[in-house]
């Protein structure tokens, strides 16, 4: 089914964004490498309905309001235009532009698999509120109609905010512009996906949100500068309240930037006012003001950790420092200047205090990371310390290139080397730790309990110079217990059943199977596309079901869409076994990921039919296709000619009395490989639930099969071009319940003793 094109009018309200779109993991073909994403206010849309006395189309608009989120994808044609031809979206359109569009409008994805992320959920929490996205494909659907229909203090920030991105790649070297870019105005999108992968997994991508440490390091600079230039202190407050405002605007008014705008607003407000400053009080107001604007703030990730990393910092910083070096702070309080080395004494300061506000800092957002994001990064607290000098430098120096570079550009270029040299510094650093060590672990999604209880303990330590000593020792030790009691998961759960998950992956296929000896299988991992099934759909399921290691992966043929996922899988899960085919082996297209399974030390194994998988027991686990390759040529049958998805592997997996048939994408050939055993063949292929050959395309002989296998339940998965009406109608004349994950989500089955059931996601 084609989805139909939509005519809009809208007004930009953000101007569009150059992104490079990631590339494949298992390439098949070239991929889109460029798109454009902006956001824009609707005014109207042009709808049809019929002229019975014409017998033709009419056509008017309607008005429309509401906020849609645009993705315009360049044609084939237009990628390959040579750069210094190419048209620029992003030069094209500005704040406040009319446009007229053709795009296909849809509501936002919302989550379809367990403990998937919520896109729609997402959209609609941000402020504005995004209620629909469209794609547009081909810069020529989009058309300039006017401009200056924006509001002047937006017209001025975007503007500057131009000029700002144009100072930048004018005056650092060229490899350096998408760091620094992202360091000082919170570009992140151009960012090379190694590097910032690199960042997340030193955990030091909070360098790159624009946070309360710049803000801190471009108060610290103005109020010194404007102290240098003579000032008064009323006069640098008003200054100091007014840039910082403007930098917010200019870097996306994000919650921790607000926040930290606030405290700001609050710090240099009392000295205009005369009165005194309260820290947590700052804290509380910026809190208050944040959910004022955007109650649904509340649920934002980057607005809990600004605020937790701040609570850190202020309230277990100074009380970690007294805790490891009471003493040493004692010996250099009593210490003359006269009688230590200065540099030596200030060196160790700034480590000391360092280390301390980045443990603080990570004490706090430690268990909201692992549950957002299922990785724990204990390396970083030293990082910081490296990392810190470099990006205040960037800062620094990058705040000096973009004044100079817009007042006296020559001015700029001793700045623009330093930083050039410091992010190229820096970039390696976090290449050479991401990529070298170990800087990080994955984990299993913490249950809300044990962060209750963690948050807990941490108060404790904050307050347990209020309580005595004994019983405080005596409440942390018990509630650490407690915590490694919950956190394990113990005692452990037994499980009497077999479980199979089908995720809803559209045109693809990932079955994951849950033992009832506690092993675990994942049959296939992909789907068509860039889209990553393995990082995005399966890992977050695993890390909720609290799954560390994958005992088995059976990937059932070559092709992309079954696939594609298994490198994200490889590279956060211990895998111990994984078994292909011959067909699969020999194939010559997936050499990148049989190298992967080598690099990962990971057991390979062959499938053929007539084998058993063991180690399941009391599950039987059987493999009915294909044939062994080599026996196939013994025979004289010619294997080049079998289609790579009749060489699928076919799984029968039996468990008290009831059946689960996995045929990948298997057609024509290999079902007739399936059953030319005929009727009196010692192998029964009977099951109750059935995975609907190759996403419920159309089969020749698809009859053939369902009278054999003879399901009770089949799944689809797929999307709704892919199902063909005949196969359809071939499964309903048995009487086979159909679910089908394009319209159920995940689908899920049971059996156990008292049979089997069935849920969907949907």
């Amino acid at each position: 089914m084609v989805r139909p094109s939509h005519n809009l009018t809208l007004f930009v309200i953000s101007p569009p964004l150059n992104k490079f779109l990631p590339d494949p993991l298992l390439p098949s073909k070239k991929p889109r490498q460029t798109m454009y994403t902006f956001l824009l206010k609707t005014e109207a849309i042009e709808s049809t309905s019929d002229n019975v006395e014409s017998n033709t189309l009419l056509r008017k608009w309607r008005k429309i309001s509401g906020t849609i989120k645009i993705n315009t994808y360049l044609t084939q044609r237009e990628e390959s235009t040579p750069v210094n031809k190419r048209r620029y979206l992003s030069e094209v359109l500005q704040y406040g532009d009319k446009i007229e569009l053709i795009g296909n409008i849809s509501t936002p994805s919302t989550s379809r698999n367990p403990a998937q992320f919520n896109y729609k959920y997402y959209l609609r929490r941000q402020n504005p509120r995004i209620e629909a996205i469209a794609n547009v494909i081909s810069l020529n659907n989009i058309e300039f109609i006017s401009g200056g229909h924006g509001n002047l203090f937006y017209t001025f920030v975007y503007g500057l905010k131009k000029r700002l991105r144009t100072v930048i790649e004018t005056q650092v070297k060229k490899e350096s512009v998408h760091l620094i870019r992202s360091i000082l105005l919170g570009d992140r999108e151009k960012i090379p996906e190694q590097l910032m992968d690199g960042f997340l997994k030193t955990g030091t991508i909070h360098f790159l949100a624009i946070s309360g440490l710049h803000v801190g390091i471009l108060v610290i600079s103005l109020h010194f500068l404007l102290r240098f230039l003579r000032f008064n202190t009323r006069y640098v407050a008003i200054t100091v309240i007014l840039i910082v405002f403007l930098y917010a605007a200019i870097t996306g008014m994000k919650p921790p930037i607000v926040r930290a705008g606030i405290m700001v607003a609050m710090y240099y407000g009392a000295f205009i006012i005369n009165r005194r400053w309260d820290l947590p009080n700052s804290i509380a107001a910026a809190v208050f003001i944040i959910l004022l604007i955007n109650p649904s703030d509340l649920f934002n990730v980057g607005f809990q950790l600004s605020v937790l990393a701040v609570l850190g910092i202020i309230f277990t910083s100074n009380r970690l420092e007294k805790f490891f070096w009471k003493s040493t702070l004692l010996v250099q309080k009593l210490q003359a200047k006269e009688e230590r080395n200065e540099l030596w004494f200030q060196l160790t300061a700034y480590c000391r205090k360092a280390f301390c506000v980045s443990l603080g800092a990570w004490i706090a957002v430690m268990p909201l990371i692992a549950y957002y994001f299922n990785i724990v990064t204990p390396l970083n607290i030293f990082l910081n310390i490296i990392i810190f000098p470099m990006v205040w430098i960037i800062l620094v120096g990058g705040f000096i290139v973009l004044i100079m570079g817009l007042v006296f550009p020559v001015l700029a270029i001793p700045f623009a080397y330093l930083v050039s040299y410091s992010e190229l510094a820096l970039r390696n650093l976090v290449l050479l730790f991401s990529i070298n060590f170990k800087p990080f672990f994955y984990t299993s999604t913490p249950l809300w309990s044990w962060i209750v209880i963690y948050y807990l303990i941490v108060m404790l330590f904050v307050l347990r110079e209020r309580i005595k000593s004994k019983l405080s020792h005596l409440i942390i030790a018990t509630m650490a217990i407690l915590t490694i009691y919950v956190f394990s998961g113990l005692p452990g759960r037994s499980q009497d059943c077999l479980k199979l998950t089908c995720f809803d992956v559209r045109h693809g296929a990932s079955f994951f199977l849950q033992f009832p000896n506690g092993k675990n299988m994942l049959f296939d991992s992909g789907t068509r596309g860039n889209y990553d099934v393995g990082k995005f759909v399966v890992a977050p399921f695993l890390w909720q079901e609290g799954i560390k290691k994958i005992d088995t992966v059976i990937i059932s043929h070559k092709d992309d869409d079954h696939c594609n996922g298994i490198p994200s899988i490889i590279n956060r899960f211990n895998v111990d076994n994984i078994f292909v085919n011959k067909f699969f082996l020999e194939s010559g297209n997936k050499v990148e990921l049989l190298k992967l399974f080598t690099e990962k030390r990971i057991k390979t194994g062959l499938l053929a039919d007539e084998l058993e998988i063991k180690g399941y027991e009391p599950v039987n686990i059987e493999v009915l296709n294909p044939p062994d390759k080599d026996i196939l040529r013994k025979r004289g049958i010619l294997v080049d000619n079998i289609p790579a998805n009749d060489s699928s592997n076919v799984l029968l997996i039996e468990y008290m009395g009831n059946k689960v048939l996995l045929c990948g994408d298997i057609g024509k050939i290999g079902i007739e490989m399936l059953l030319s055993g005929g009727d009196d063949s010692d192998v029964d292929i009977s099951a109750d639930i059935i995975q609907i050959p190759h996403h419920g395309g159309f089969i020749m002989n698809t009859s053939d099969l369902v009278k054999r296998v003879k399901p009770v339940h089949g799944i689809i998965n797929g999307i709704a071009r892919d199902i063909s009406s005949s196969t359809i109608e071939h499964y309903q004349k048995y009487g086979v319940c159909l679910h089908k994950t394009n319209k159920n989500g995940a689908v899920s089955f049971t059996i156990s003793k008292e049979g089997i059931s069935v849920s969907t996601f949907l």
